[in-house]
């Protein structure tokens, strides 16, 4: 049986005390979110010849939003003149506002005049105002995958939640900002990305070489 199953057992059927010090919670390997580079994210693109599909993995990388919160966005939550994406069907029903890209904008004017959508922004294929579906999401980079053999990653649509946040990391963004636009109510889950992230060590400064009158120091004497 199970831990969960167990601890279930003893204090909702049988009502007794969990014994937490002797039956500590089992430890899970975490494992680092898979991240593409910038380049891969443009052969991704590139791979998808569908303006719509290809504007719906644009969204997620764009936004950080979950799959689930990018099929429910409605046309109201995009708001072009405040440059913001409002979503409201975050987990745990939070509602957060991120940054609307200006090329993620150009794209969506686009596709608005493509497609003509009347109530969610990505309609199902048949219509009946209904979103298109999270598995129809997952399919668009399972067909992505055999177009771009180059990268030998298995890439979901959720690996672009994560390229949004570690790419913003490695521009210097500041990790409660991350947080915030992950939607993420532990900084903790944000943490993972620092791990993952690409190091620029050629560009840092070493902290001996920025103290002043160093170089007076130095000078023989």
């Amino acid at each position: 049986m199970g831990y969960y199953a167990l601890k279930f057992l003893f204090t909702k059927v049988y009502h007794l005390e969990w014994a937490s010090e002797y039956l500590p919670t089992p430890k899970v390997a975490k494992t680092l979110p898979l991240v593409l580079s910038k380049e891969e994210v443009t052969d991704v693109f590139s791979a998808i010849p569908n303006f719509k599909h290809r504007v719906i993995i644009m969204f997620i990388y764009s936004t950080g939003a979950w799959v689930s919160e990018c099929v429910n966005i409605k046309l109201t939550d995009i708001d072009s003149k405040r440059k913001q994406v409002n979503i409201r069907e975050g987990k745990g029903l939070k509602q957060r506002l991120v940054p609307l890209s200006p090329t993620l904008l150009s794209s969506l004017r686009r596709y608005y005049k493509e497609y003509k959508p009347q109530h969610y922004l990505f309609e199902g294929a048949g219509g009946n105002g209904t979103h298109i579906g999270v598995s129809a999401v997952r399919e668009i980079c399972r067909k992505a995958r055999y177009r771009t053999i180059n990268i030998s990653k298995k890439y979901t649509p959720h690996t672009f939640r994560h390229c949004f946040a570690t790419h913003l990391l490695e521009q210097g963004a500041n990790l409660l900002v991350i947080q915030r636009l992950m939607g993420h109510s532990c900084l903790s889950n944000t943490l993972k990305y620092l791990h993952v992230q690409k190091l620029a060590i050629e560009q840092l400064v070493n902290p001996l070489d920025t103290l002043n009158g160093m170089g007076d120091l130095c000078k023989n004497q």
